[in-house]
Formats: C-alpha cells, sequence, structure tokens
C-alpha cells in the first residue's frame, strides 16, 4: 500500500492506493476516515487498483476549508489527477454514496461505474433525524465511545447475532480520534442544510449497482431505492436482513456482485 498526502483545493488530502489494474475508488460515510473499511481495500485490490481517501476535516485531511460536498468532489478529482488517472469506478457508502454520484454528475466522462450503498437521494424526515442523532453523538459522546455506540445502528441484528466479533472489529475501526470530531461535526452541519438530487440523477448516463439493507436504521433503505429510481440505468440490490453496513452485511453474495458489476 502506498500513502500520500496532497495539496488540494480546499486543504490537505490525504490517501492510499493498493493494487493494480483499473481504478476503483472508496469514497467512505460520514466522520469516517480510510481506516473504515478494513479489509475491503485488499480484497478488491486482486482486481483493481483501489484508492483509498480521507473526507474534509478527518484523519490527514484535517484542516483547511470546511467541509462541503461540492469540496468533497473536487477532492476526489484532485487526487485522480494526482496519481494520473483518467477515469476511476467509484465505491461510496453513505455520505461517501451522496459524494460518489456527485462527483459523477460534475465528471461524468471520468466514472465509469457506480457503486451506492445505504445513501439517499435527498434530506427526507426521517434522514434529518438520523444525522441530528449522528451530530448529537459527535458532541457529546466521548470519543472512546462513539464507535461502540454507533454499532448499535450501523449493523441489523441478526449480523450482530452471527458475528459479534466482526462487529467488535468494527466499533474498533470506526473508533474516532478527538482531533476528527470538529471534521465529523462539519460534515454533520453541512449535509443538515438538506439535499436533492432525484433530478439531477435523471441525466446520469452511467451504469450504476444500487445497495441497501431493508433494516437500516440511519438511512431508510425506500430513500436509497429513490437512487436507482432516478438513474437511467442502475441495478438495485435490497438485502433483506442488513443494515447500515449493507456492503458487510450482504457478505459473500453482495462482494461477489459488486466485484462482477464493476469488471463488467
Amino acid at each position: 500500500m502506498t500513502e500520500f498526502i496532497i495539496d488540494g483545493p480546499s486543504g490537505p488530502i490525504a490517501g492510499s492506493h493498493l493494487g493494480e489494474g483499473p481504478c476503483l475508488t472508496l469514497v467512505a460515510g460520514l466522520g469516517a476516515s480510510r481506516n473504515l473499511w478494513g479489509e475491503l481495500p485488499a480484497l478488491l485490490a486482486k482486481a483493481f487498483t483501489v484508492v483509498t481517501l480521507d473526507n474534509r476535516g478527518i484523519g490527514g485531511s484535517r484542516g483547511g476549508l470546511p467541509f462541503t460536498a461540492e469540496g468533497a468532489v473536487e477532492d476526489v478529482r484532485t487526487v485522480l489527477d494526482h496519481l494520473d488517472f483518467k477515469t476511476t469506478a467509484l465505491l461510496g457508502a453513505s455520505l461517501g454514496g451522496l459524494i460518489a454520484f456527485r462527483t459523477a454528475l460534475s465528471y461524468p466522462r471520468r466514472v465509469r461505474r457506480l457503486v451506492i450503498a445505504s445513501t439517499a437521494a435527498r434530506m427526507t424526515t426521517h434522514g434529518r433525524r438520523s444525522i441530528e442523532l449522528l451530530r448529537d453523538m459527535l458532541k457529546h459522546f466521548p470519543p472512546e465511545k462513539f464507535g461502540r455506540s454507533l454499532m448499535t445502528l450501523g449493523f441489523a441484528p441478526p449480523f450482530q447475532s452471527r458475528l459479534p466479533g466482526f462487529v467488535d472489529q468494527a466499533a474498533q475501526l470506526y473508533g474516532l480520534d478527538p482531533l476528527d470530531v470538529p471534521g465529523g461535526l462539519a460534515q454533520a452541519e453541512h449535509m443538515l442544510k438538506g439535499w436533492d438530487d432525484r433530478v439531477a440523477l435523471k441525466s446520469l448516463q452511467i451504469p450504476a449497482l444500487v445497495l441497501a439493507g431493508q433494516r437500516d436504521a440511519v438511512v431508510a433503505w425506500e430513500d436509497t431505492a429513490e437512487i436507482a429510481e432516478a438513474l437511467p440505468d442502475a441495478e438495485f440490490i435490497s438485502v433483506p436482513d442488513a443494515g447500515h453496513s449493507v456492503l458487510a452485511e450482504g457478505g459473500k453474495a453482495v462482494f461477489d456482485r459488486v466485484v462482477s458489476f464493476l469488471r463488467t
């Protein structure tokens, strides 16, 4: 794995790349550093050059201008320019999914394929309450307890019963560095301004795979389905017993479908 820190239009951008083959960029969710992906980059690096980055205000991308979705898009573009990748596939989860499809909307010729997981096309009443809850957790929970507490929302009960050790590992990966609290709060406050990309997504002619867990307590699966409904060329997969971490909870079947889609 090769790590980098580069100067972007909004401040420093930290990331890494691993593997060989077509570029695949992973974009993490609210408050998460690229460490959240765990073993996924190494698994995907068997078929792709996997690029990960810290979103604005988090990890090695602290400092600079406050987080905005538009700034996050420019950070992705800057990383691709720095690594000299003309095109990439994008895989984004939660807030990372919004950044991914916004990148595709801004730079459609640079995005081959999209995988969007646990993301909403717009701000809904439920979505606002979820983001307010995450904001308040960031404000009031001790950083060392944030990741473990978040697992209550991150995984559906059936998965937590089957693989409690995996959930404990995920809590460690999502353990919040105290220095990341301001960046996470900035991300939450920006998203609370609201968004609605349903009309814009209708113009996006990029093949997409949209994933949702039917037991997602953070982003309702119906809100994720609106992304697939808006996109002209999208496949929607809804996993019955999965929650917000559908990429992990879906197991081998979802992983294999993602890899197959990205290879096409």
